[in-house]
């Protein structure tokens, strides 16, 4: 009964009815890098987060809600056994997966299995090829791998089979239009129902770069064996890549992302030196601009409605339901943060990343709260939660110590306010 709880919490957002699991953290002192201080960041996060209190979040933006229905209390868990992401990840079983993605050094095809309760990693069978960036989604039973930069049309799927055993079999392949694959996109699920694809960047060259029209969007029945995936109604965002998702009461929430600006970019690389300048100077966005605009997609009508605009732009981050209501931003790649620690290259004694605040969107209200700030302000993290507690795993730091990736387990107590 208590496992069965647990996994509906994942699926569904509630709050395991076991009761609460006491928040485990490792001891920061053995977690530390060269290039971050674990210790002092936890003070630092929590002085940060304890000034946002001070301040009404619609003194700084009109029309958003001033009340947070939580809190989050930070540590951390042991290192990742290697820098890691942009990947997918997700509770299959009792044991968190992380499979695909860039494990670096080296861009291994890895897959790892964490024990939340004994905080230990263990290696389990990668995917039949290396996705590297690629999208996906977990029901609590299953992960799954939808293209990626270096898979093509390959659709993964992975469950577990007794204590030890772990299986990845072939789903449905993309269409053929997606014979070079994609990455960047959003990928969401309805467990046993649904699973959509939506967005993205067509593979072999940057997505800095981007010059054909938006990708189709696709849905796959999960219920009938013999489906394929077919286009759904177009996301009307248009082109657009890093995107964030969630699947809420059988609906998938899409916010934000990015897309380049063919012009803009141009002229951002003029002004960086690329083009004969030497100036150092960025356009905005650096030439890509960010976007605020979110929609919600009914797949029983096939029917995109828009939805408020988040506060600030919001990309390359994860999200977190909880409740089967709130849908946690986990960060923004908009801005810089700054930690304890170093940046490699830089004269600055700062640990250097993106985003680090964390929106609420409450579905409900169409509104969007202020949580406050994570650990560390990394991009293309996977965020996972069990209702009580969250984890997240690696991630893009704006520093160059791993490759632009990041070791470090953020870990997260959910404190609900009265």
């Amino acid at each position: 009964m208590c496992l069965r709880t647990i996994l509906l919490g994942i699926s569904t957002g509630w709050i395991s009815l076991c009761g609460p699991v006491p928040a485990r953290s490792a001891d920061p002192a053995t977690t530390s890098t060269p290039w971050r201080d674990d210790g002092k960041n936890i003070d630092v996060t929590r002085k940060l987060n304890e000034a946002y209190l001070r301040m009404p979040f619609s003194r700084e933006f009109e029309g958003v809600l001033d009340d947070c229905p939580m809190q989050l209390e930070w540590s951390v868990g042991p290192n990742l056994p290697r820098a890691w992401k942009g990947g997918v990840a997700g509770f299959v079983g009792d044991e968190l997966v992380l499979a695909g993605g860039l494990w670096m050094p080296g861009r291994l095809n890895s897959a790892y299995a964490y024990n939340v309760t004994t905080e230990t990693f263990r290696e389990i069978p990668p995917p039949p090829e290396r996705p590297a960036y690629t999208q996906g989604a977990c029901d609590g039973e299953s992960l799954y791998i939808v293209g990626g930069r270096a898979t093509g049309r390959r659709v993964f799927k992975l469950t577990r089979e007794g204590e030890n055993g772990w299986t990845w079999q072939d789903l449905p392949q993309l269409p053929e239009a997606e014979s070079g694959g994609r990455w960047v996109g959003t990928v969401g699920i309805v467990p046993g129902k649904w699973l959509f694809l939506v967005a993205g960047h067509p593979t072999g060259t940057p997505a800095e770069i981007r010059t054909i029209p938006a990708l189709p969007d696709y849905a796959l029945r999960l219920d009938e064996p013999t489906a394929a995936w077919r286009r759904i109604a177009p996301y009307p965002g248009g082109p657009r890549a890093v995107l964030m998702s969630a699947v809420v009461r059988g609906m998938l929430y899409v916010f934000g992302g990015s897309y380049p600006e063919p012009t803009m970019r141009k002229i951002h690389l003029e002004l960086t030196g690329k083009a004969g300048f030497a100036s150092g100077i960025n356009a905005p966005f650096n030439g890509v601009p960010n976007y605020r605009d979110a929609y919600r997609y009914d797949p029983e009508h096939d029917r995109w409605t828009a939805l408020r605009r988040t506060p600030f732009p919001v990309l390359a981050g994860d999200t977190i339901v909880l409740k089967d209501r709130y849908v946690l931003l986990m960060g923004s790649a908009d801005v810089r943060s700054h930690r304890v620690g170093e940046t490699q290259g830089s004269a600055d004694p700062f640990w250097r990343g993106y985003g680090d605040r964390i929106l609420c969107y409450d579905v409900e209200q169409d509104n969007y709260s202020h949580v406050g700030v994570m650990l560390y302000g990394v991009a293309t993290t996977e965020w996972v939660t069990d209702g009580e507690r969250i984890w997240g795993f690696g991630g893009e730091p704006a520093h160059n110590f791993t490759s632009n990736t990041e070791n470090v387990l953020q870990i997260a107590t959910i404190k609900w306010l009265p």
